[in-house]
């Protein structure tokens, strides 16, 4: 199984302060977001978001909510790897992309986004 880095996601009260950060130090730019049932804004580097900021008004400050990986292998196939870890996830499909995300709690409080295609994944 091959991984490609993906994002990294931060919670923030302060999105665009934190939008103008990343374009005046990275170059990124605000692109499409699917329509996700929370506010925030993607920031990409070409055709890449590389950025994903998630709006949570209750944050005093700004932290990193995970980092995404994503791979072409069939979601199925991801799910049985993380479940034979034993550690806690969570899953969840990306809006009209098809994109299954399983967010995984890595030791130590660190959470990584496996992306893969939904493939035999229905649901979970």
């Amino acid at each position: 199984m091959t991984w490609t880095f993906d994002h990294l996601a931060f919670n923030t009260a302060a999105g665009q302060t934190l939008q103008d950060t990343f374009q005046a130090v990275l170059g990124l730019a605000p692109g499409r977001r699917p329509p996700f049932p929370f506010p925030g804004r993607w920031l990409y580097q070409d055709a890449q978001a590389l950025v994903h900021v998630i709006e949570q008004p209750t944050f005093d400050e700004t932290a990193l909510s995970h980092i995404a990986f994503r791979t072409d292998e069939d979601a199925s196939t991801v799910l049985q790897r993380v479940q034979a870890s034993g550690l806690p996830y969570q899953v969840a499909q990306v809006p009209e992309d098809g994109i299954w995300q399983i967010f995984v709690q890595m030791p130590g409080g660190l959470v990584i986004e496996l992306d893969a295609k939904a493939g035999n994944l229905e649901s979970v």
